[in-house]
């Protein structure tokens, strides 16, 4: 699956990029003709909030209308109409600008803050963005956000609380 996120679901977008999906989020503003083209063009599920261009475009492309607030809530939005995998492959694409990362250099590595260099057990490298990210405790938590997503959408044992 592909996805086309508007400026109100982006952060949405982002984790499902964190996820490993293909989420492409254009700038603040774009126009909606040009969100429905692109997701048209490129075969994306368009995601917005926006209900009069949910309304005004639902035929000309694959349109996914969500009534939600928070992150969370967006996405329990988007389970019943979209079953998601959050750890479908997390930790493969870009979270900034999509692309797919490629495993770190010994020349990228030594780019790290020494003590992440030590400690990492993993180190990936964005081509487009030339940033290289490791595995710090941050990318535990957000494990833990994804996995809790997946129990709490798709079944599993009883939901715990993130921490």
């Amino acid at each position: 699956m592909k996805f086309l996120c508007d400026e109100m679901l982006k952060r949405l977008g982002q984790w499902l990029r964190v996820a490993g999906y293909d989420v492409l989020i254009l700038p603040d503003g774009t126009d909606d003709r040009t969100l429905v083209r692109r997701a048209r063009a490129e075969g994306r599920i368009l995601l917005t909030r926006d209900r009069q261009m949910a309304e005004q475009n639902a035929a000309l492309a694959d349109l996914i209308l969500l009534d939600c607030g928070d992150l969370d809530d967006c996405v329990a939005a988007l389970h019943p109409q979209c079953d998601i995998d959050w750890m479908h492959a997390p930790f493969t694409r870009c979270m900034s600008c999509n692309a797919p990362l490629v495993a770190a250099t010994d020349a990228q590595r030594r780019t790290m803050p020494e003590r992440a260099r030590h400690s990492a057990t993993m180190a990936l490298y964005c081509p487009r963005c030339d940033q290289v990210f490791w595995d710090g405790s941050h990318v535990a938590r957000m494990r833990r956000r994804l996995a809790f997503w997946n129990r709490r959408h798709r079944g599993g044992p009883p939901d715990q609380h993130l921490t």
